[in-house]
């Protein structure tokens, strides 16, 4: 960072309560531009509540997050800072980001070529659309944000996964406008230590699990016109042409996702709807929905999982599930053949099949 070609930045380092030296090595550096935070107790992973302690300092007119274990390429910088001056009606923007393995070597990839679900071409709308499905499509080591624009922003602090996922998201509902810079302006080092990698997936999923669920909380707040472009069109659309208030955007919500995810949540949320007399009330004769409705809905959704599921299920699990007296003469060829594989023992290949190192891009 202290030799990029752009010079005119402050360094804001924060050092989340380190046990090791990195705290005198940060300290050894003299330049006047670096500002230091040292906390004196480690929350657990970063996340919003670092990001707001950081905020707190900084002075500049825009805000570059950035992590430690990733490394600034020598003109990004000053890619990202051009790009928001000359496009004053951009809030936040992105410029693409070059995959390095832990040795800093250079994987022959990068974001926005590799990246499920990103594309320069998406508006707004597209990212919000994006969001509320949960996926992450924008590259934070690439990011750079109008430091006034998070003023009055929602700063999320206990999520650790999602974290800038929220950050993006609740910019976009504030109806802040997003852009993109097709250069590349940092390396985003892929290693097996980062929280992100398969090999941590036990631990990121359960993080992940539960801010999965608090997520899509944030869309509840929104703006009404807003909610109507996302959602029009979007999952199940037979409400779309009913919602014309804002006090019924609560319901209209809660069952557009609750018909696309079947996410828990939004089945407990429309529950607690229904049984408060004032919402069913309204609801039935805003949207003819009833509580025969949803039980209805309930039963098609499980019926249609339950079906999905013996589909996906394994040709080993469906013949392991009959009873013997069904067993057709296709089953008792296959469970023979398995037998005669099981006394050549295959585990040597298995093993060196898990030998490929797993990473996450």
């Amino acid at each position: 960072i202290l030799n990029n070609d752009y010079q005119n930045f402050e360094l804001i380092l924060l050092n989340h309560a380190t046990i090791d030296s990195c705290r005198k090595i940060a300290h050894s550096y003299k330049d006047t531009r670096i500002k230091h935070i040292d906390m004196s107790v480690n929350l657990g992973a970063g996340g919003g509540i670092l990001f707001e302690k950081m905020l707190s300092i900084a002075k500049g007119k825009y805000i570059k997050p950035f992590c430690a274990d990733d490394v600034m390429i020598k003109d990004g910088l000053q890619i990202l800072v051009d790009y928001m001056e000359n496009n004053p009606n951009k809030d936040f923007a992105f410029g693409d980001v070059n995959y390095i393995d832990i040795k800093s070597k250079d994987l022959g990839d990068s974001w926005f070529k590799n990246r499920e679900n990103f594309s320069l071409k998406n508006n707004e709308i597209d990212c919000l659309r994006l969001y509320i499905e949960i996926k992450s499509f924008l590259p934070y080591i690439g990011s750079i944000i109008k430091k006034d624009i998070l003023s009055n922003l929602y700063i999320e602090k206990t999520f650790v996964m999602m974290f800038d996922m929220s950050l993006w998201f609740n910019c976009l509902l504030k109806g802040f406008k997003i852009g993109f810079v097709d250069k590349m302006v940092a390396n985003y080092r892929i290693h097996e230590g980062q929280m992100s990698a398969l090999s941590n997936e036990i631990y990121s999923g359960a993080y992940s699990y539960y801010e999965n669920t608090f997520f899509s909380n944030f869309i509840f707040n929104a703006d009404f016109s807003l909610v109507k472009q996302i959602f029009s069109g979007w999952g199940d659309d037979k409400f779309d042409e009913l919602i014309k208030d804002p006090q019924d955007l609560d319901f209209y919500i809660a069952y557009k996702l609750f018909s696309k995810s079947k996410s828990i949540y939004f089945y407990m949320r429309i529950c607690q709807m229904l049984n408060d007399e004032f919402k069913r009330k309204r609801i039935e004769q805003v949207f003819a929905y009833t509580i025969k409705d949803f039980r209805e809905d309930i039963i098609q959704d499980t019926r249609k999982y339950m079906i999905n599921s013996q589909k996906k299920q394994g040709l080993k699990q469906r013949i392991f599930s009959k009873p013997s007296k069904n067993l057709n003469l296709f089953d008792l060829c296959f469970l023979t053949i398995r037998q005669v594989l099981r006394l050549v023992s295959l585990k040597p290949i298995r093993l060196n099949s898990k030998k490929k190192k797993k990473y996450t891009l």
